[in-house]
């Protein structure tokens, strides 16, 4: 990966990391027995579905112009690379290879909270580095994604008790 990302990249990484998340809730639906699970998993693979759609139409607009790079690019870049190389952070085969790990209920809900976590603390970064006009949609994302981790939180919670 280099070592700076344009916007564009960064609306390229995120795509990739929902449709890596999409692929993780479509795996653990198809496959588990636990209709609570599927349910609630299903319902996540819809929500990166969208999230998909509005980074590629934020990516469709995206003109960055050199002023609007925060002054610390170097530092930022590698902190977004050090979060890129997590575990966690999807791509199609560690989605999959996750998904086919998940062994129970809790495991599985864990695997999505640890995430989801991942992806809202990328989102909270890319906001500050996308123009100033798709920062309402950057932002309206990290509020769902803030919902996710609060409804796999509970999820996690029921199924431990």
């Amino acid at each position: 990966m280099p070592t700076s990302y344009s916007a564009t990249e960064l609306m390229e990484m995120a795509v990739d990391t929902e449709k890596g998340g999409k692929l993780f809730y479509e795996t653990v639906a198809a496959q588990t027995k636990d209709d609570n699970l599927k349910g609630l998993f299903s319902y996540l693979a819809d929500e990166e579905n969208k999230h998909i759609r509005v980074f590629e139409d934020i990516a469709k607009t995206i003109k960055v112009a050199s002023d609007e790079l925060p002054a610390n690019w170097e530092e930022v870049a590698l902190y977004l690379k050090a979060i890129t190389d997590s575990r966690y952070f999807l791509g199609p085969d560690k989605a999959l290879s996750l998904a086919k790990d998940a062994k129970s209920t809790s495991q599985a809900v864990k695997l999505a909270l640890a995430f989801e976590k991942e992806t809202l603390v990328f989102y909270l970064e890319a906001a500050d580095m996308v123009p100033t006009l798709n920062r309402p949609a950057i932002e309206a994302l990290i509020k769902e994604e803030r919902a996710h981790v609060r409804k796999l939180t509970g999820f996690l919670q029921t199924c431990q008790k």
